[in-house]
């Protein structure tokens, strides 16, 4: 059989891989370092199985920036937020957001994991991001029978996440194809553009 590092197949959307890779460590670990991530719990999908290693989960898409937040800040985990202050009319602040910060990983393991999200950007799947013209760490994500489309990514300031979906008109997930005029939409096309363009 052939081989390949944890990292080619990071750089290069190698899925099956990191099935492996998760039988290997634990699918229970895996499970626990997406919590301690950022992503919530109660999500739908959310099962240490081996189709949770492929992204059988199913995020809000502001979880999915807040995950790759906590990478971006070399482990410290900080849950999202919509509001950030409430004001009354004379500015008086009525509530303002305190962040409690949680050391989710060490700054080694979050590190490493930057090192290889910014090999995706430069040699791998998410080489759109380049154009951003500075250090970038990302990942694209495309599902089966190309019903979603996702580019996360993140500098050492701000992460950000664009998801495209596609519903029919019974409200059902359909394929993205013939999106745009492309054949498919993989996380490398649109979602990674649009992510640099909103980034620039």
């Amino acid at each position: 059989g052939e081989f390949i590092t944890v990292l080619q197949a990071t750089e290069n959307s190698v899925n099956s891989a990191f099935v492996q890779l998760a039988d290997q460590t634990g699918l229970e670990n895996v499970y626990q370092a997406a919590i301690r991530a950022g992503i919530p719990e109660e999500g739908s999908g959310m099962m240490p199985n081996l189709a949770f290693t492929l992204g059988t989960a199913s995020p809000h898409v502001v979880d999915i920036a807040g995950g790759y937040a906590t990478f971006a800040a070399r482990g410290l985990q900080v849950d999202p937020t919509y509001i950030k202050v409430v004001a009354s009319r004379n500015g008086d602040k009525l509530y303002e957001y305190q962040a409690q910060p949680v050391q989710a990983f060490s700054t080694d393991v979050a590190d490493t994991v930057s090192y290889a999200l910014k090999k995706v950007v430069e040699v791998g799947t998410g080489k759109a991001a380049r154009k951003l013209g500075r250090p970038v760490a990302g990942k694209t994500g495309t599902t089966n029978d190309n019903k979603s489309a996702l580019f996360a990514g993140y500098t050492p300031e701000l992460a950000a996440a664009i998801m495209f979906t596609k519903d029919g008109p019974d409200g059902q997930p359909m394929t993205l194809k013939g999106t745009g005029g492309m054949k498919t939409v993989t996380g490398g096309s649109y979602p990674a553009r649009i992510w640099t363009a909103f980034m620039k």
